[in-house]
């Protein structure tokens, strides 16, 4: 019976991945699921048939920068038996945090992390860090491979890249394997996608077309959650049984879809019914030389009072979802650096047996998101 370890488990991924194990667990496979995190389920806004799954499962919750509490979190009990798969989503991935916060909340627990899992002989480790990071070459739009070279684009991105280093010169590893997202999206996603989403509903209701900054045919690559929690599963499975002690593999994770920023824009803009209106040629040379903090400062504060005249308008009374683009965020920088991800690699390696079942952002694969806020009443109950 194969055993896992979901550090980070009541997270945007996390909870992608306990469905997943579940999923598979109701469907005949025998799992033994551990997850752990910082945060009751109960208090995550999940809708009720996803936190029920939270019941079904061995869940700890604690402080994820204690190394004793994480220490326990490893540790069978009567079985001593190691843990087949490590999968670390615990990294936090909320933009616009203090250097200290991503310091701690990202590099240090993510290398006690991968510490315990040599200490306790894991069968396998699966490290979530992002694809933010990559440096834009002199066509700063192709698509980026595994092998190009990085450069953190901002502190976030440079705790991630500071961690992959550091957990890869640990020695006595177990098979490694690092997963590194691109614009993620899917149920649970609250400043990926979510604030393009809000500024169309936005759009909706004043019967205006959706503004959209930069070129169409800038990329900004997509992966949808469901199939990151299907790579961490896979990934898992495959380092454990073909890969070595000590190995290192590292997949980035974007659809075939090639998402641009037109592509995304129409997409969102076809599920509100709205018309995305990209920027004429003449407002982006001047956006272009605009300080790119004061650019998206000013389309924030056109947008965050109507959003919360049209909560107060449904009745939503406590909403953490923002129209709010942090300057972390890769749509900021989108004109300076796109988000531009080959992740065809995981797909086309032996044996892993991997493929994205979102192969492109749609309105379908959005809707459930919208659906899923209205349910927990965190989103207008605006029909779509």
């Amino acid at each position: 019976m194969p055993s896992v370890l979901v550090i980070g488990c009541a997270n945007f991924y996390g909870r992608a991945v306990i469905q997943q194990l579940c999923a598979e667990r109701d469907q005949g496979s025998a799992w033994v699921i551990r997850g752990v995190d910082k945060v009751l389920p109960q208090l995550a806004s999940f809708p009720e048939p996803t936190l029920k799954l939270y019941d079904t499962i061995d869940y700890r919750m604690g402080n994820l920068r204690n190394s004793g509490f994480l220490e326990q979190a490893f540790e069978r009990g009567d079985s001593g038996a190691p843990w087949d798969y490590v999968i670390n989503l615990a990294a936090e991935y909320k933009f616009g945090q203090t250097a200290g916060v991503y310091e701690q909340d990202v590099h240090q627990v993510s290398l006690n992390i991968a510490r315990l899992a040599a200490k306790h002989k894991a069968g396998a480790l699966v490290h979530l860090s992002t694809a933010h990071l990559f440096k834009p070459g002199s066509s700063s739009n192709a698509l980026h491979k595994e092998d190009d070279e990085v450069e953190a684009q901002n502190e976030l991105a440079a705790c991630h890249l500071r961690a992959e280093q550091d957990i890869c010169a640990l020695s006595d590893m177990p098979p490694l394997v690092i997963l590194r997202p691109a614009l993620c999206y899917g149920p649970g996603d609250r400043q990926n996608v979510v604030p393009i989403m809000i500024s169309a509903q936005i759009s909706r209701s004043t019967d205006q077309p959706m503004p959209v900054l930069w070129e169409k045919d800038l990329r900004v690559s997509t992966v949808h959650v469901d199939d990151v929690a299907r790579a961490c599963l896979a990934a898992a499975r495959w380092a454990a049984q073909t890969q070595k002690p000590g190995s290192k593999s590292v997949f980035n994770l974007a659809d075939p879809g090639d998402t641009t920023n037109a592509k995304l824009a129409q997409a969102v803009g076809q599920l509100f019914s709205v018309k995305p209106s990209f920027q004429n040629s003449a407002i982006n040379f001047i956006a272009k030389r605009l300080k790119t903090s004061e650019l998206t400062e000013e389309v924030n504060e056109s947008l965050l009072g109507p959003w919360m005249t049209l909560l107060t308008a449904h009745g939503v009374a406590n909403s953490p979802l923002s129209p709010y683009l942090d300057q972390e965020h890769p749509y900021c920088r989108l004109e300076h650096c796109p988000l531009a991800i080959d992740g065809s690699r995981i797909t086309s390696t032996p044996n892993l047996e991997f493929s994205y079942k979102h192969p492109q952002v749609s309105p379908q694969a959005l809707q459930p998101m919208v659906e899923e806020f209205q349910q927990v009443k965190l989103w207008p109950n605006i029909p779509l």
